[in-house]
């Protein structure tokens, strides 16, 4: 009987400095050592308590995993709360890096591209960002051509950009690419949650668009097959009735 209060409470004590210590191997075998010698000396019923060792020790070892899974879920979420403050904070006040740029040539039969003019070093005008007076994105300088320079508009079938649909202060990640009758927005997750009129905004992810500017609005949205969501954009059209966009230095 002593010797089974013993045992009892030396599995108590190893099992305290297994919980504050994580010295689960050393203390599964030390009551293992200590468990096959008494059992041997006929205390059978030391068996029972063995084997409760035995699943308090996994359960201690499955309690660990599941602090340390929580602690990853949990840091994960902090992560995505930090990303989702900074995506809601983003500064829309770029007016000091926007060069002013008169439109000297517009091809009305041909809203793929629109063609403007700066005095600025070509460095701060060439494959930049291109916005309207609105701050709404029109497209990206693509070349130079003699003392003019070409803008690809959104309306270019070769036009894409990372973009953000923005439903109730989350933001749905996804590509947009040009089209004169049918913007759109492709692999869309079909988890998400968009509807007809969210906003529409640049990602500054990829590429050298900054983030944050204006594209447009949803018009329409349907599924690929259960793969992916497909959000047809409203674009307003309106700089082309401006007479100078903005380049993003």
């Amino acid at each position: 009987m002593k010797k089974l209060i013993i045992y009892a409470l030396l599995a108590f004590i190893l099992s305290l400095i297994n919980y504050y210590t994580n010295f689960s191997f050393f203390i599964a075998k030390s009551l293992l050592y200590i468990a096959n010698p008494v059992e041997t000396q006929s205390f059978y019923a030391l068996d029972s308590i063995s084997n409760i060792a035995k699943n308090y020790i996994i359960l201690q070892k499955a309690q660990k995993e599941n602090r340390h899974l929580k602690n990853e879920i949990n840091k994960l979420n902090l992560e995505n709360k930090i990303l989702q403050a900074k995506l809601r904070n983003i500064d829309i006040s770029i007016a000091p890096n926007l060069i002013k740029c008169p439109f000297i040539f517009k091809d009305f039969s041909d809203i793929n591209y629109i063609y403007i003019k700066s005095n600025a070093p070509e460095k701060d005008i060439l494959h930049k960002t291109v916005v309207s007076q609105k701050l709404n994105l029109v497209g990206t300088v693509e070349s130079k051509l003699g003392n003019l320079y070409a803008v690809k508009t959104i309306f270019n079938s070769n036009f894409v950009a990372d973009c953000f649909i923005v439903h109730e202060g989350k933001y749905y990640r996804g590509i947009f690419k040009g089209s004169l009758n049918q913007p759109k927005i492709e692999f869309l997750n079909t988890q998400s949650h968009i509807q007809k009129n969210d906003l529409v905004i640049t990602s500054g992810l990829i590429g050298n668009i900054p983030p944050n500017i204006n594209i447009g609005t949803v018009e329409k949205i349907y599924e690929i097959r259960g793969f992916y969501k497909v959000a047809i954009v409203k674009v307003d059209k309106t700089f082309l009735n401006d007479s100078f966009v903005f380049v993003v230095k």
